[in-house]
C-alpha cells in the first residue's frame, strides 16, 4: 500500500515521466517484420535500394515508428480499429494482394462516380451515397471498427502536396478539393458514421 501510495506521489509530482509509447520496440520489429513479408517483391526491392539493405531500412523503420510524433498518430490509428490488439492483428493477417488489387478497382470506380457529380453540392444526396460507399469499402479494405477519422484524414491527405497534383492530374483540376470537401462534408456533420 505505501509503495503504491509512493507511485501515486510520484505521479502526481512528475517526478517520473510516463511512458504514452503506443508500441514497444519489439512490437514495432514484428510490424517490420510483417510488413516486409507481406510486401510485394519489388515494392520491398524499391525500399532496400532506398535504404541501402535490409538492416538499414529496419533500423530506419524502428527509428521513426519509435518517435513521439509517430507514437502520438498510432495513438489515433489505433482506435479506428478498436484497440492496440485488433490493429496488431489486421497488421500480422493482411487481405491477400488480390483482394487488396479489388479493392483499388473498387475505390477507383467509387472515385470516378464521385467526380461525375462534381456539378451538385457537397451535401447532396448523389455525393453523400458516393462518399458513404467510399468509407464502406475504406472499412472493409483496413479491417477497421469504424472509418469515420480515416476518411476525415483521407480528406487532409487529397489537400497535401504531392497528392493533391496527381489526383488534379488524374481527375481533373480542383479535384481533390471536391473529393476533400465532400467527404468533410458527409463525416463532419455526422458523428454516427
Amino acid at each position: 500500500m505505501e509503495r503504491l501510495i509512493a507511485r501515486i506521489d510520484d505521479i502526481l509530482k512528475r517526478d517520473k515521466k510516463m511512458d504514452f509509447a503506443v508500441f514497444s520496440k519489439s512490437e514495432i520489429e514484428e510490424m517490420f517484420q510483417t510488413i516486409m513479408g507481406h510486401m510485394p517483391d519489388e515494392m520491398r526491392q524499391m525500399a532496400i535500394e532506398e535504404f541501402g539493405g535490409v538492416e538499414q531500412w529496419r533500423k530506419h523503420y524502428i527509428e521513426a515508428l519509435s518517435s513521439e510524433k509517430m507514437q502520438k498518430g498510432y495513438a489515433k490509428v489505433v482506435e479506428w480499429y478498436g484497440g492496440k490488439d485488433e490493429y496488431l492483428s489486421v497488421v500480422k493477417n493482411p487481405v491477400s494482394k488480390e483482394v487488396a488489387e479489388s479493392y483499388n478497382k473498387r475505390i477507383e470506380a467509387i472515385l470516378q462516380k464521385l467526380i461525375a457529380k462534381r456539378s451538385c453540392p457537397v451535401n447532396s444526396f448523389e455525393v453523400k451515397e458516393i462518399v458513404g460507399e467510399y468509407g464502406f469499402v475504406m472499412k472493409q479494405l483496413s479491417q477497421m471498427k469504424e472509418e469515420r477519422e480515416c476518411m476525415l484524414a483521407t480528406a487532409r491527405f487529397y489537400r497535401n502536396e504531392p497528392s493533391k497534383s496527381k489526383t488534379d492530374e488524374m481527375y481533373g483540376e480542383g479535384a481533390a478539393e471536391f473529393f476533400a470537401e465532400a467527404i468533410e462534408a458527409f463525416y463532419e456533420r455526422s458523428g454516427e458514421h
